[in-house]
């Protein structure tokens, strides 16, 4: 679904009410553009939590982004039983709360601790891959992968690695049931693997077998597995195939991504 966006400023009432709409909401809008990206996790947590939810997309986003409260995307659209409506951006506050809202924090102050540590740390490499390969110039970009693929990653690989088998190897990364962590870690492994160097990259994450085994085990989650296979999905899924085999063509103007299901 196409949206005219018109969220500029956050919302000016008693935060009391506010917080209630939070607390009890009836429906989500999460606003983004049709790939995955920096709405994948938020997609699968309000899949996992069988939320009233849809899609929406900019339908000019060039000229609609002062229209948002941070000039960026995603957006969160919070209707509450209360009637009264909530607008909250960026992304990993957005999948923080919707976390919160289904319990996907662990039990206690310290597995929320750990598992938004694990968070950040999957946002940190996605972002290093962003900035230095994706959305780098093209004379650059290549040494850049050469470097991610020799050092970050499976540095990165390694410690997300030793702290599964730490946990007991149990398939996830705090206690023994899901949590943001892991759709968040697994979330991050389907960005590589909508690269063009995909099978690079996933060659690389298979060294860590109980790494590689907690996107599958998202994947298979019975909660999961339906949303996995719609046709939102599977068409999020191949516009951002389609959209980082060139995405400066995108930021250029030169190539448009086509909204197909909400």
């Amino acid at each position: 679904m196409m949206a005219a966006i018109d969220a500029a400023h956050y919302v000016q009432a008693p935060s009391s009410e506010l917080s209630e709409t939070m607390a009890s909401p009836a429906s989500f809008k999460l606003l983004y553009f049709q790939i995955n990206g920096l709405a994948g996790t938020s997609r699968d947590i309000m899949a996992y939590g069988d939320a009233e939810w849809e899609s929406i997309f900019p339908s000019n986003w060039r000229e609609e982004r002062n229209n948002t409260p941070m000039g960026c995307l995603p957006i969160l659209f919070i209707t509450g039983k209360n009637g009264k409506g909530v607008t909250i951006s960026e992304a990993a506050i957005i999948e923080q709360y919707l976390a919160k809202l289904y319990n996907l924090l662990g039990d206690n102050e310290y597995e929320e601790t750990l598992i938004k540590s694990y968070h950040n740390t999957s946002y940190s490499l996605q972002n290093l891959f962003a900035y230095t390969v994706s959305y780098n110039q093209p004379e650059a970009s290549p040494k850049c992968l050469d470097y991610f693929k020799a050092h970050s990653l499976p540095n990165l690989c390694a410690s997300l690695e030793r702290h599964l088998l730490c946990n007991g190897n149990n398939g996830h990364f705090v206690g023994n049931k899901l949590s943001l962590a892991d759709i968040r870690v697994a979330n991050m492994m389907e960005h590589f693997a909508q690269q063009p160097c995909a099978e690079e990259l996933i060659e690389i994450m298979k060294q860590y077998p109980n790494l590689y085994k907690i996107r599958e085990s998202v994947a298979n989650h019975p909660r999961l597995t339906a949303w996995r296979k719609s046709e939102r999905w599977k068409n999020s899924d191949k516009a951002s195939k389609a959209f980082f085999e060139n995405p400066l063509a995108y930021f250029r103007g030169e190539r448009k991504l086509v909204h197909t299901v909400a």
